[in-house]
């Protein structure tokens, strides 16, 4: 196995086991109970730095190792960040003990999820592909909107700051919606009696 696969491997258990169980804990520091626009206020700041980052060329100009791994980082926080909005509001003080299995196997999903956000990605003489061929809910919202306003040459262009960007939004809304479904349907069920096995 390569260093690269190796890294990326090693990025993904870390935040599919501990990327949600570490964000609550330091957002808990700043509130808690933790208000469900501090997730989506994180989210909204990380979105920014990765237009920032790409609308600059920095993400371009440094070595594939580093590069990989600050956007395959970059993605997986954001897929925390998915997966912490909803359990923020859908938390219910009962259910403590199966918070971990039910984070991480949520952020395990939305992680391997990441993986085919970049697949048929590197196009260097033609353009980018629609959003929807890789996200067919939020992508293919997304890709009717950049279609309405015009915006087309300038989203699926080669190494386009909005395009990045908007992939990583689709991908966040995609793994929000699942976890959104997900831990609805949990909430709704009866909390476990004190003292059974969850």
């Amino acid at each position: 196995m390569d260093p690269i696969s190796l890294l990326l491997l090693v990025l993904f258990i870390l935040f599919a086991i501990a990327g949600p169980w570490l964000a609550l804990s330091g957002m808990r520091k700043l509130a808690n109970p933790v208000p469900v626009f501090l997730p989506v206020l994180g989210a909204v700041v990380v979105l920014i730095i990765t237009f920032w980052l790409s609308f600059s060329g920095i993400l371009y100009g440094v070595d594939v190792l580093v590069g990989t791994l600050s956007i395959f980082s970059i993605m997986f926080l954001l897929v925390t960040l998915a997966v912490v909005i909803p359990y923020c509001w859908f938390w219910k003080p009962g259910r403590k003990r199966e918070k971990w299995f039910t984070l991480s196997l949520l952020a395990f999903i939305g992680n391997f999820m990441t993986y085919f956000t970049i697949l048929d990605g590197v196009r260097p003489d033609r353009p980018l592909p629609f959003f929807g061929s890789r996200f067919p809910g939020s992508g293919d919202l997304l890709d009717l909107i950049v279609s309405g306003s015009g915006l087309g040459e300038a989203v699926y262009t080669v190494h386009s700051p909005f395009y990045i960007v908007l992939m990583m939004t689709a991908l966040w809304l995609d793994v929000l919606f699942l976890s959104t479904v997900y831990l609805g349907l949990l909430s709704v069920l009866p909390a476990p009696a004190a003292g059974q096995n969850e």
